[in-house]
């Protein structure tokens, strides 16, 4: 989220703030020394001073006169509300959404967050607002209450304000770019801006799974570009993870004199291409069960695959993000007399070990980034059927390996394929996988590009 360099030849410090669903989170990862993590909860909280006791923006506090929080809440708070509540009817300026975004940093800086949002004011206007519209005045009493409320989680992040840093990055053009817009807006700290999915597609998709209310989609939809428009708009510079990603951005207005593809890498000495020998033709799939990635077309199509080879089996290693969706594929499985041809691992903390022991790894997303997992199973000199979505074709190069999305036949017809290839020609292909990996997705490589940029924006802010 953000970073101070300090001397130009001293170790970055880096604090990230990692936006969360609730403050009932455990850390995966060991943090570096030069490394704080702050938490924002966005839900599970009533106010997020019960949760984090944010470090103050010294740099803001210069020349800035206390305000009562009368003054404060006419001035800044109901002003920029009114902007933001604005953007959920329809296209804004995102340069206004921006400046509004930093009022409301500023008033956090006094005053909380919640109270302001509380006082009867801000109901009337959110009210008044839906109420005047052609379309959104249809809304229920219950889902414009629920909508105000959510408003405040959203906008949570811009009540931890970021300490002095030099240069923020953003993990999406999304709720965690909200604290670096403000930044941006106040005193210039440079925005760096990475995608690895495209924050508005995603959100999109999941709206139309969801079981809510047509004019709340709509206005939830609404909500989501502006807040991408505007990360777009004052990003310094926009990493997409693969040109497919950049394609997106560029149509909802990122600027393509800004925008640099940056792929993910990995460090090829955590993938050894060993050889094992298996007993039997075996997939591997790693990844979330989720409805994104589409766990239950690949038992459709392992089903199909079975009728040419009658002992494949799929090892699933993942965890089961969405349970429900868990237990569907493993009914599926059930139902269509899989039992013997499909394992569910669980989560793996080897995923190397993973590629390594299949004959072909799998990827059926329905959207994707530029995902890890191809690039661990090329560097595993794996061969990799995967759908053709996100950066996916560009990593493989190899459009014999590729199918559309929710298709279980072309899925099933490219393992089929694939198999009746000799090993020798399997294995020719994850060589051919493993050294485009390492010559073009190396976690080298990855490092010393970021790095490059990190000095160049703070070169240019410093001086």
């Amino acid at each position: 989220m953000g970073a101070r360099a300090g001397h130009r030849h001293a170790r970055a410090e880096f604090l990230i703030g990692a936006v969360v669903g609730n403050p009932h989170v455990a850390a995966v990862f060991a943090v570096p020394a030069n490394t704080q993590v702050l938490t924002i909860p966005l839900w599970g909280t009533e106010s997020i001073e019960e949760y984090v006791a944010p470090a103050r923006r010294a740099r803001w506090q210069r020349g800035r006169l206390a305000q009562s929080r009368e003054q404060a809440f006419v001035s800044q708070l109901l002003p920029a509300y009114g902007e933001v509540v604005a953007n959920l009817l329809g296209p804004r300026d995102p340069l206004a959404l921006g400046a509004a975004l930093a009022d409301i940093a500023d008033y956090c800086e006094e005053h909380d967050l919640r109270a302001g949002l509380r006082d009867p004011r801000c109901w009337r206007l959110i009210s008044s607002r839906f109420a005047e519209h052609p379309l959104f005045g249809e809304l229920s009493m219950a889902d414009a209450i629920d909508l105000a409320r959510s408003l405040y989680r959203y906008l949570t992040p811009l009540a931890v304000p970021l300490p002095d840093v030099d240069v923020t990055h953003s993990s999406g053009a999304a709720l965690c770019a909200l604290p670096a817009i403000a930044a941006k807006v106040r005193i210039g700290v440079p925005l760096l801006l990475t995608e690895h999915g495209v924050y508005v597609r995603e959100r999109v998709l999941q709206l139309v799974r969801d079981d809510a209310p047509p004019l709340r989609k709509a206005l939830l939809g609404n909500f989501y570009r502006a807040v991408a428009r505007c990360a777009y708009t004052y990003a310094d510079v926009v990493l997409p993870v693969c040109e497919y990603n950049a394609s997106w951005e560029q149509e909802l207005g990122a600027d393509i004199g800004r925008v640099r593809v940056v792929y993910n890498g990995v460090d090829p000495k955590r993938f050894p291409p060993l050889s094992v020998q298996l007993p039997r033709p075996t997939i591997a799939y790693v990844g979330r069960i989720e409805p994104l990635k589409d766990v239950l077309g690949l038992i459709a199509a392992l089903s199909m695959v079975r009728r040419e080879i009658p002992d494949v089996l799929l090892r699933v290693h993942g965890p089961d993000d969405d349970p429900g969706y868990a237990e569907r594929c493993r009914a599926a499985v059930a139902t269509m007399g899989l039992e013997d041809n499909v394992v569910f691992e669980g989560p793996t903390k080897d995923p190397a070990r993973a590629y390594q022991e299949a004959d072909v790894v799998v990827l059926c997303s329905v959207s994707e980034g530029f995902p890890y997992t191809v690039v661990e199973a090329m560097c595993s000199g794996r061969p990799v059927v995967a759908t053709a979505v996100g950066g996916v074709p560009e990593a493989l190069n190899r459009p014999e390996l590729l199918v559309e999305p929710q298709n279980p036949q072309a899925l099933a017809d490219a393992l089929v394929a694939l198999f009746r290839r000799t090993p020798a020609e399997r294995a020719a292909i994850g060589e051919e996988f493993r050294e485009r990996a390492v010559r073009l997705f190396s976690q080298e490589r990855f490092l010393e590009e970021y790095r490059a940029l990190y000095l160049g924006v703070v070169s240019d802010y410093v001086a």
